[in-house]
């Protein structure tokens, strides 16, 4: 390194801690790291004079330890150990156990009117994020990107987000670091390490993405229905979570786009439907909806699940930015292509197909032909469908499933609940408003009786004859219907005995 770049570089002189902010001394520069909780920090740096001011919120406070090590300082909380290396003010993020997490491989300089840095990027880490594009793989890896949201995420189980006002700029092009480029150094690191927990972190934080329009082309086609898809679940993995899609450029499109565009349309939660039109299967969503859209206010939950998100243990899923899971029960694979056909890939579980009711054990791809939107549930699912007569609570053994319905006008939760155990499938209901509920098991056999203590259920012979505290078995499909009208405050309990 020639002497006039040596000199350069800051030197971490001393730190002082205040409450949860550390402050950091330099030689030239300032810098300060902010403890948030636990798992999130805030690091500001600027390379010459004063950090000019900020606030965090009010937080409460993060039992911290500091060290001096000589050629670095150590900040831990009870699961993170951050180092700063004194030449350079490098930083490095472990676990409390010493797995590394993110590692500054160079110090920060000056270029083109901001600063430009490099991590490390392991071989086995992925990363994802940094706003919507239509790539043909969710991974970051390989490419050179402009992030829209500068919301990264590693499968090495960190988050970073760079709320300065901005452009930054992300390389992945080398094989063992990435190169951040952008107007300062300000970023909150997020240890989850799952990406749920790692979004639910980065909602604490003030700096959130914007409603932002999916598409802006005056005709729909193919190619742009694709791309609108695409678009949607790259902004879903970067906390990109108000998409407006407006469906009128599809108004006058042939009956197969038009009917492609109007799946697709009605499952985004901000729509303007021109006169596409919803499809029925949007207004059985209603309920289900409604309990996500709580979810993405108090969580920061996508309504649109990526793989990624999802099975971040499946290296596979990155492969498939055109499919998603809606909340965590059902996968949607939209057919933005003429034909009726396209391959599904389904992840490790059992899937059930919910137009045809066959299962598939995944991980495995398949090929789907229909005129209808491929939806599949996973196995242990509880899904709750609103229809004109009540609610239909479809759930899929083997597994236990449960399902919170917000009740909004209320503001409170109704709960269902269905587990098997031994030779009897309980089926409960918390429910907090009066209404009709009809449960459909599916893969199930014949019980031998329907009920609960002393209530017995009554089996009719036809599905349309179903009534009140009656129940139907669906030879052809193995599926059980049972229909109940329950109470506001009442725990409705239903035993199929085996």
């Amino acid at each position: 390194m020639p002497p006039q770049a040596l000199a350069a570089i800051a030197t971490l002189l001393s730190f002082a801690p205040h409450g949860n902010r550390v402050e950091l001394r330099l030689d030239h520069g300032s810098a300060e790291l902010v403890w948030l909780t636990p798992s999130t920090f805030h690091f500001r740096r600027v390379l010459d004079g004063a950090l000019r001011p900020a606030e965090e919120a009010t937080r409460e406070p993060v039992v911290v330890q500091t060290e001096d090590g000589g050629r670095e300082v150590r900040i831990r909380s009870r699961l993170l150990e951050v180092t700063i290396v004194k030449q350079g003010v490098l930083v490095r993020v472990r676990r409390i156990n010493g797995a590394t997490l993110m590692t500054d491989l160079t110090a920060p300089r000056s270029e083109a009117g901001g600063v430009v840095w490099e991590r490390q990027m392991t071989a086995e880490s992925d990363y994802f994020g940094l706003g919507p594009r239509t790539d043909p793989t969710l991974s970051a890896r390989g490419k050179s990107l402009a992030a829209d949201v500068p919301l990264l995420l590693s499968t090495a189980g960190y988050g970073e987000f760079h709320p300065g006002g901005g452009t930054y700029h992300f390389d992945f092009t080398q094989p063992d670091r990435y190169r951040i480029q952008g107007p300062e150094i300000d970023y909150y690191f997020y240890y989850g390490p799952t990406p749920k927990e790692i979004f639910e972190e980065h909602n604490g934080q003030p700096s959130h993405a914007e409603p932002w329009t999916v598409n802006s082309d005056r005709f729909g086609s193919w190619a742009s229905l694709k791309a609108s898809l695409l678009r949607i679940v790259e902004g879903a993995m970067s906390a990109a979570n108000a998409p407006m899609l407006n469906l009128a450029p599809y108004n006058n499109a042939p009956p197969e786009l038009l009917a492609r565009a109007r799946q697709l349309g009605s499952l985004v939660a901000r729509v303007s439907p021109g006169t596409v039109g919803l499809s029925g299967f949007r207004k059985q969503l209603d309920t289900f909806y409604g309990s996500y859209i709580a979810e993405l206010q108090d969580r920061g939950f996508p309504i649109w699940h990526p793989l990624p998100f999802q099975v971040p243990d499946d290296p596979e899923g990155a492969r498939h930015p055109d499919e998603f899971l809606l909340g965590d029960e059902m996968l949607i694979a939209p057919i933005c292509e003429p034909g009726d056909k396209r391959s599904v890939y389904l992840p490790r579980g059992i899937w059930t197909n919910l137009e045809t009711n066959e299962t598939t054990q995944g991980p495995k791809t398949i090929t789907v032909e229909t005129k209808s939107l491929p939806v599949f549930a996973r196995n242990g699912a509880l899904i709750p469908l609103t229809s004109t007569n009540g609610m239909a609570l479809h759930y899929f053994p083997k597994l236990g499933g449960e399902f919170f319905l917000l009740e909004g006008d209320i503001a409170d939760y109704s709960q269902v609940h269905a587990a098997p155990a031994l030779d009897i499938t309980r089926l409960e209901i918390e429910s907090k408003k009066d209404r009709d509920y009809q449960w459909v098991v599916h893969h199930a056999d014949k019980p031998a009786s329907v009920g609960f203590d002393t209530k017995q259920y009554r089996e009719v012979s036809r599905l349309e004859t179903l009534a009140d505290d009656c129940w139907f078995y669906d030879a052809a499909q193995k599926n059980l219907h049972v229909r109940v009208k329950v109470k506001a405050g009442e725990d409705c309990i239903i035993n199929l005995n085996y």
